[in-house]
């Protein structure tokens, strides 16, 4: 397959992605269809993120954090392997169908455990709730990059991530009520029937508007997802990109997590505390989600990706000064609205424009690999200050990890206007 063959989730059309052209009847179905799943995909989440998150650190608390992201770490070498073998053969849309449905398997299998009480479950839930969400989320996107034309990017993008937070809203505002009127635990129930509806969408989407996988004779693999790295500069600056922006947001939360362990020590009341916080964070990206087609026009997407680390920089300097739970919790909200809107829609149009291996291949071992092994590298980070009993040292690392995010930002947007 040539570079410059577009791939539509297993169909193929030449075309350039440089190029302005109007979306077929069919990729506008798929597209249209898997954004509607997408909003239950991130209700999905937003039910389970609240309530792992208070059951975690009621268990293990905010001490076991740095190990938990190390254990994620490693799981997505496994899921960036199983991900690339079928990526480039198989219909995306077949592919999200199928992880949803796994995800919910696995999800009842441990609550099942965790109902027959035993020990250690919610280590498992905490790598569980990381994997499934960025597989589906990264599935989704590659789809997209493939299909819609980069001048129409700056508006479809900035629609499917208003689409995610209303569905993140929609389950933040729910899982409170879940948590008081049962529990936490049982309130992880409710994500199970939602995954089960996705894989059903996604099952009537490929039934209606489906496309026949085209046939390989390779077999991606993850050493063939790094072999499409190592020859290009652009997916090497995008994966320091992520990962320097990953260590600083996951430093934020890290942060945030102490001090609401410290703000609301009773589950029920700290599962309430972060859905209201997250809540927060829909509102806000949903905000910047509805302007994100004119900002990214009119503003540019080199001054928007500079500009968040900025802003952010801003948000925990204040924290710094003032060391409250509102500070922190204001710095945390900023890092995620920022992350959930105009920086992943800048930062998804910069793939547009490379190859269908560097959109697939190359784009599932950056984001998927980055995401979660930066939470690895921070966790690492954070043993080594927390060993020593210097756990405030990490507000100093937030710092850092911020204005090399800047550096790098303005590296990748050289680049980027050199091969413009």
């Amino acid at each position: 397959m040539s570079d410059n063959t577009r791939h539509t989730a297993g169909s193929t059309t030449s075309t350039d992605p440089q190029k302005s052209r109007s979306l077929t009847r069919i990729e506008t179905i798929r597209l249209s269809g898997l954004a509607a799943v997408i909003f239950v995909i991130l209700a999905s989440y937003a039910v389970a993120r609240p309530a792992t998150e208070s059951l975690f650190i009621e268990e293990n608390g905010t001490s076991g954090l740095p190990m938990a992201w190390l254990a994620v770490a490693l799981g997505s070498l496994l899921v960036v392997t199983i991900y690339n073998r079928f990526s480039a053969t198989t219909d995306l849309i077949q592919i999200f169908g199928w992880v949803s449905a796994a995800s919910a398997a696995i999800l009842a299998v441990i609550l099942c455990c965790m109902e027959l009480g035993i020990e250690g479950m919610t280590w498992w839930l905490y790598v569980w709730k990381d994997l499934y969400v960025v597989v589906l989320i990264e599935i989704f996107w590659s789809f997209a990059n493939s299909t819609i034309p980069q001048d129409k990017a700056k508006w479809w993008y900035g629609a499917f991530c208003v689409l995610g937070s209303l569905g993140g809203m929609a389950g933040n505002l729910g899982v409170g009520l879940l948590a008081v009127a049962s529990s936490p635990a049982r309130s992880l129930w409710a994500v199970v029937p939602l995954l089960l509806i996705a894989w059903g969408g996604c099952v009537l989407l490929v039934r209606k508007a489906g496309v026949v996988a085209t046939k390989s004779t390779s077999k991606p693999s993850l050493s063939g997802g790094f072999k499409v790295l190592a020859k290009s500069k652009a997916l090497w600056l995008l994966m320091l990109l992520i990962g320097t922006t990953q260590v600083a947001i996951t430093l934020v939360d890290y942060q945030f997590n102490i001090a609401i362990e410290a703000a609301y020590p009773d589950a029920t009341d700290r599962t309430v505390a972060i859905g209201k916080v997250y809540a927060a964070i829909d509102f806000i990206a949903i905000s910047l989600q509805m302007l994100t087609g004119p900002i990214l026009r009119w503003i540019g997407v080199p001054i928007v990706l500079l500009a968040i680390p900025g802003v952010l920089g801003g948000a925990v300097a204040a924290y710094a000064l003032v060391p409250k739970y509102t500070a922190i919790a204001a710095a945390k909200v900023a890092s995620k609205a920022f992350d959930y809107s105009l920086f992943r829609a800048a930062k998804e149009i910069l793939y547009i424009p490379l190859s269908h291996a560097e959109r697939t291949q190359g784009k599932a071992f950056v984001d998927m690999m980055s995401y979660r092994m930066a939470k690895g590298a921070t966790s690492l980070m954070l043993l080594s200050l927390v060993a020593p009993k210097r756990p405030g040292l990490a507000l100093g690392l937030t710092i850092a990890s911020i204005a090399v995010w800047m550096v790098i930002t303005i590296k990748l947007n050289r680049s980027h206007k050199q091969s413009a």
